[in-house]
């Protein structure tokens, strides 16, 4: 999080980041946001307190994830250069699957931006029945929460802290702006509570002279933050407020299976470089004590290389992935992925050319001004030209409701003569129709014709030809993709089978591909929290695969 080539993170998360449309695999899902309204603040009734008289004798104690491991047996150094800051290089060979980092939070918060949500477990609330903390009145879920008392969520020394600064639920608006004062309050706490967890915080870089120098951010946090706890009679040095905003910005994980309520800072797993193609994942386990983050290799690593993730979401073209990391990240990022018009030969930002048909790419990825050309013919667009074109795509693109499979379709075959085929508009729309189909209304994977089934394979395939490139290995979007891609191949081979329209021989050979894809799924899925979306996935898989073997009696061993 200090280089400016490469980088350093803040997911998908996972990374501070909502783009787009984001149908990020590792936060799936097919329901709409509740996008916020500034003008339904009202005063709420049926608000009840939450008696945690017996969380008030000190904090939880959560036991720690081992962290000082001897230096023999970790599979990193850490490198220092002028271009990128501190980064991460493989010390010895490693495995795909191997973890790299398992690491508690250093600190856990609501993300900026937030809606009314629990101080204890980040889930999100209804503002008209609601349990208040009965310490600090602040809003939680209910008495019970199993982050009430813990630093991971609204710990003793916060609920003492806050037990001046009444909320004020008659302005719920106001009260869902003072969440972005939270993580940083957290933070600053730890001066005083936790200086061990303080030191390893501190040790983040916050670019703060570069933050200074934009018109936007700082001027933002001093009205969001630093004169909030101004006005809660906090009594902080405002730079090293700033210092913590930035720390957030730069280092925060999005954390949690429910989306971007929580964002976290860890240990060692900040100094990951940035890579547009990353060559690992991550997890956080929201159920367990102190919220580790597991670093695991998607990709074997040699001994000497760096060890990188992607801080921006994968999903999108290089225009995009650029502007958020220089907004949000401060830094230019030039990796191989960046520096390539054809993003690696995937062609993820192409237009088509209404000339001649053939892709148009940009003359210079790095260079935000530079034209885009076509590559067979001299048909030329201005670089404003396509962002105003992507800006009016991207836009009706987020209007198409998300389990509407037709919208979906539809918005493929309108562009299918502008935008190039894999181009991550293209890319988004396949993507949640893979996860559509078979699974909603009218599409259920059992009632779907041959047509739709084969249409759903043919999907699979695109996004794996990109997944493969992109996001390599064990990566979320593979294991995903596998699964989904397994459902029609094996209703359409289960119905030439019933109709005695393939051979023995066919069989086996659709069969063993299935078990494939099944096993991979299953093996990448199962690196997930066990009661995640991707971890239920998983036994789905594994399901799966004991339900083929009993096919074994009919033609013999498959694999």
């Amino acid at each position: 999080m200090e280089g400016f080539i490469m980088g350093r993170p803040g997911r998908r998360d996972k990374y501070n980041v909502r783009s787009e449309r984001q149908f990020v695999m590792n936060k799936k899902s097919h329901k709409k946001k509740k996008r916020r309204n500034r003008n339904d603040g009202r005063n709420k009734e049926n608000i009840i307190e939450a008696d945690v008289a017996t969380k008030q004798n000190g904090d939880a104690k959560e036991p720690q994830i081992e962290q000082d491991k001897p230096k023999q047996d970790l599979c990193y150094e850490i490198k220092h250069s002028d271009v990128m800051g501190r980064y991460l290089v493989a010390t010895r060979d490693i495995k795909a699957g191997e973890v790299i980092i398992e690491a508690p939070a250093v600190v856990v918060g609501p993300c900026s931006g937030c809606g009314l949500i629990c101080l204890g477990c980040y889930r999100e609330l209804d503002e008209t029945s609601l349990t208040k903390c009965v310490g600090c009145k602040w809003p939680l879920c209910s008495s019970s929460c199993q982050g009430l008392g813990k630093y991971t969520g609204h710990s003793t020394y916060e609920c003492e802290t806050l037990k001046s600064v009444t909320p004020d639920y008659s302005n719920i608006e106001d009260l869902k702006d003072s969440y972005q004062a939270l993580a940083p309050l957290r933070c600053l706490l730890l001066k005083k509570e936790d200086p061990d967890k303080w030191a390893a915080l501190s040790a983040m870089e916050a670019h703060n002279d570069i933050r200074r120098a934009r018109g936007d951010i700082w001027p933002m946090n001093d009205r969001n933050v630093v004169q909030r706890l101004k006005k809660w009679d906090l009594e902080y040095d405002e730079e090293e407020i700033h210092t913590v905003c930035g720390i957030l910005e730069v280092n925060a994980f999005e954390v949690g299976v429910s989306g971007a309520n929580a964002r976290a800072l860890y240990d060692e797993a900040y100094l990951l470089a940035h890579d547009c193609t990353p060559s690992t994942t991550h997890t956080d386990a929201e159920g367990r004590p102190a919220r580790p983050l597991t670093v695991r290799a998607s990709i074997p690593h040699r001994a000497g290389d760096i060890i990188s993730l992607c801080y921006a979401y994968t999903l999108q073209g290089t225009l995009k992935r650029r502007e958020h990391l220089r907004l949000s990240k401060f830094f230019e990022c030039s990796c191989l992925r960046c520096a390539d018009p054809t993003e690696l030969g995937t062609a993820a930002s192409a237009f088509r050319c209404p000339r001649c048909g053939a892709r148009v790419l940009p003359a210079d990825p790095l260079r935000a001004p530079a034209p885009w050309r076509c590559a067979r013919c001299p048909y030329e667009m201005a670089a404003a030209a396509v962002l105003l074109l992507l800006q009016r795509l991207t836009d009706e693109y987020e209007q198409i409701d998300a389990n509407d499979v037709a919208g979906f379709e539809s918005f493929l075959t309108k562009y299918r003569n502008v935008l190039h085929d894999s181009h991550y508009l293209f890319l988004s729309a396949k993507h949640s129709l893979s996860q559509l189909y078979g699974k909603v209304s009218d599409f259920m994977i059992h009632e779907m014709s041959e047509e739709q089934l084969n249409r759903k394979v043919e999907i699979c395939r695109d996004l794996m030809k990109v997944f493969d490139v992109i996001e390599p290995g064990y990566s979320r979007l593979r294991g995903i993709t596998l699964y989904e891609l397994h459902a029609p191949l094996m209703v359409l081979t289960t119905r030439d089978f019933e109709r005695k329209a393939i051979t023995k021989e066919n069989l086996r050979n659709r069969l063993k591909e299935i078990v494939s894809y099944l096993s991979e799924s299953a093996l990448i899925l199962g690196f997930e929290p066990r009661h995640s979306p991707e971890g239920l996935m998983a036994g789905a898989a594994r399901h799966a695969l004991s339900k083929i073997k009993t096919w074994e009696h009919i033609i013999g061993k498959i694999s």
